[in-house]
C-alpha cells in the first residue's frame, strides 16, 4: 500500500515538472516571437523639404512667392520608399497660417495603389507652424514601400485662403518626426530627404473624395 502511494505521488510529481516545463516553454517561445516582431518593426523617418518643390527654406520667405500659394496653385512631391517590415505609418504635413477655424480648406491626397485619395484638411494654425497628422492604413504600406506620393490641393472653396508648407514627415513605426520650422532637421530623427517632386495638376482626374 505504501509502495503505490510512493508511486502515485512519483507520478503526480512528474506531471507537475511536466507541466511548468511546458508553461517554461510557451514564455520563451512568447518572449522570441514578441522580440521578433519587435526586431521587424524599425522607426524610421523620411522627411521632404526644401529645396524639394515649394517647400519655403526659411522662415524669412512664408509669404513669399511661390511658397505662400493660393487656389489653383495645388503641388505634390513623392517621398523615398521605405522597405522592410512595417506595423505603422502617419503622414505629417507642417503648414503655416492655416486658418482652418475660419474656414479655410486644404486637402491632403496620397496615392493609394494608382488612385490619389483624400486623408483629410491641414489644420494647422492661423500665422504659426503646426502640424497635421494623417494615419495612414495598412492599404499605403505598398505605397510607402515603392515611394508615397502626396498632393495638396489649397483652398478647395476659393475662399481666398493661402498656405506656406515647410515639410512632409512620414514616420513609419514612431520614427520621431522634426520640429514644424523650416530647416534641415537633426540627423538622430532623418532616415532620408525626398526630392521628388510631382508636377502641378497631378492626377487630378484621379481623386476620390473620400476619407482614408
Amino acid at each position: 500500500m505504501l509502495k503505490n502511494l510512493f508511486i502515485r505521488e512519483n507520478l503526480k510529481e512528474k506531471e507537475v515538472k511536466k507541466m511548468k516545463s511546458a508553461k517554461l516553454l510557451m514564455a520563451i517561445l512568447g518572449i522570441l516571437l514578441i522580440s521578433g516582431t519587435l526586431a521587424n518593426a524599425v522607426p524610421l523617418v523620411d522627411v521632404v523639404q526644401s529645396p524639394t518643390g515649394f517647400f519655403v527654406p526659411d522662415e524669412t520667405q512664408v509669404y513669399d512667392w511661390p511658397y505662400y500659394r493660393w487656389y489653383g496653385d495645388d503641388w505634390g512631391w513623392t517621398h523615398n520608399a521605405i522597405g522592410g517590415t512595417i506595423t505603422t505609418a502617419t503622414l505629417n504635413i507642417s503648414a503655416w497660417d492655416v486658418d482652418a477655424a475660419s474656414g479655410e480648406v486644404d486637402e491632403i491626397y496620397a496615392d493609394d495603389n494608382g488612385v490619389m485619395t483624400l486623408l483629410g484638411t491641414l489644420s494647422g494654425l492661423n500665422d504659426d507652424w503646426g502640424y497635421t497628422t494623417f494615419p495612414l492604413g495598412a492599404n499605403f504600406f505598398d505605397d510607402i514601400a515603392s515611394g508615397l506620393q502626396v498632393f495638396l490641393e489649397i483652398d478647395v472653396n476659393d475662399d481666398g485662403w493661402a498656405v506656406t508648407l515647410s515639410k512632409s514627415a512620414l514616420s513609419i513605426d514612431g520614427g520621431t518626426i522634426p520640429g514644424p520650422r523650416p530647416g534641415v532637421p537633426e540627423p538622430a530623427t532623418l532616415l532620408l530627404l525626398g526630392s521628388g517632386l510631382i508636377g502641378l495638376g497631378f492626377a487630378r482626374k484621379r481623386f476620390k473624395k473620400q476619407l482614408n
